[in-house]
Parts: C-alpha cells; sequence; structure tokens
C-alpha cells in the first residue's frame, strides 16, 4: 500500500447533498476551471495579468475565495478543497461574478503540495478555519502538522507568507507554536496577527463568534536564505 493511502486524513468527506444550480455548475464549468492535481500549474498560462499567487486550502463553500477574487483582480487564486458541493459553489459564483482569476482542484492539500505546486511558487497560503479535531486521540487527524508545514514553507517565496486563522485556541496555541518552531519561518506579529483587510468574514468565523470564540489569525513569512 502506498503512503498516501496509508496516510491519516485530515478530511472527512461529507455527503451533503449538491443543488441543482451546483450540479449544473460542477456539470457546465469544471472543464474550464477545475486543474488536474497531477499536473503542475502553469501560472503564467493560467494567469497571464495576475502579479500575486495565493493557494487557498479547504475554501468550504468559497465564501471567501470568490470575494478576495472580486476585490483583489490582480491576484491569482487557486482554491484547493475536497467537498464537492463546495466546489460546485464556488464555480457557481464565478459564473455569476464573472470572475477569470480563480482555478480549483479538487483533491487533498496534502498531495498538492507535493506534487502541483512548484518550489517557491507561491506569495501565500491561506488556511482558514481547518477542522480542529478536538478530541485529544483524533488530533492525528489535524492539517496543520510538521510535515505539512515543511512542504507549505518548501512552495513559498523567500517572503511569500502562511496565514492560518481559527477559533479554536487550543488549536491556535498549537499552530503558533509549531510556525514558531519551524525554522526559515518568522512570526510577522509579536504573536497573534490582526485580521487583515484582504480576509472577509467567513460563516465559521461568524459560528465562533456567536460562541463567543477568539478568532485567531496567524502570519509567518518565509525568510530569505
Amino acid at each position: 500500500m502506498s503512503d498516501s493511502l496509508r496516510r491519516v486524513r485530515s478530511y472527512v468527506i461529507r455527503t451533503t447533498r449538491m443543488s441543482e444550480a451546483q450540479k449544473r455548475s460542477y456539470r457546465e464549468l469544471s472543464e474550464k476551471w477545475v486543474l488536474p492535481y497531477d499536473r503542475t500549474i502553469d501560472w503564467e498560462s493560467e494567469f497571464p495579468e495576475c502579479r500575486r499567487r495565493i493557494v487557498e486550502i479547504g475554501f468550504g463553500m468559497g465564501d471567501a475565495t470568490w470575494r478576495i477574487a472580486r476585490d483583489h483582480s490582480d491576484w491569482a487564486l487557486v482554491g484547493v478543497e475536497v467537498h464537492r458541493p463546495g466546489v460546485g459553489k464556488l464555480l457557481w459564483w464565478l459564473e455569476q461574478e464573472e470572475l477569470t482569476n480563480v482555478r480549483i482542484i479538487e483533491h487533498d492539500a496534502v498531495e498538492v503540495l507535493a506534487v502541483t505546486l512548484r518550489s517557491e511558487s507561491l506569495d501565500g497560503i491561506h488556511i482558514w478555519f481547518p477542522d480542529p479535531w478536538p478530541k485529544k486521540r483524533h488530533h492525528k487527524r489535524r492539517l496543520i502538522q510538521p510535515d505539512f508545514i515543511q512542504s507549505a514553507k518548501e512552495v513559498l517565496k523567500p517572503g511569500g507568507y502562511i496565514h492560518i486563522a481559527t477559533d479554536w485556541e487550543p488549536y491556535a496555541e498549537h499552530i503558533l507554536q509549531l510556525l514558531s518552531d519551524t525554522p526559515g519561518l518568522a512570526n510577522r506579529y509579536d504573536g497573534w496577527a490582526p485580521k487583515p483587510d484582504y480576509r472577509p468574514e467567513t460563516k465559521f468565523e461568524n459560528k465562533g463568534i456567536a460562541a463567543e470564540r477568539s478568532i485567531r489569525d496567524i502570519i509567518f513569512m518565509k525568510e530569505s536564505i
């Protein structure tokens, strides 16, 4: 059995039904906007007019993704998501807003970092509200692990950043410590980061606020050698 099949996955494929609009968008627009994971992204060809290259991992239903694309037309965004209704919904938004600076990869983010992205090719990585897997016996399923952060660092340009947001305080503390302990990464702030203007509010964030949980933004930069 291959390593990828043995590896504990950080996600569960949900069985949420797709709406008719999501089904239509997925059926009609996937060929245009969804990229294969097993082919290195040709950023110059896909986004000839964009100056920044950003990957968003786990975009959910795409609410933040399309808003960033709309507000930053010179940013090239590649969203990575395994939840097909979310892929369908983001495709629907791309059509509604007539956005051309977004592509989607419907695959496991760990393999995307290893296969699809060239070394030192990204200006930024966004991971907003990943599943915290709060029970201790499930911590091994968390996305943010040392090997994952090493892979993320590898695909960032010097000066590129990784931005993680979570409303789960123990997970936030774990992430902050892990990134602080990773050679070659430097915290842009003294501890938690202020919420950047480019990050839209998401439904997960609003749920956390409603539950009176603190929203933590963590932003680290890849140091130049």
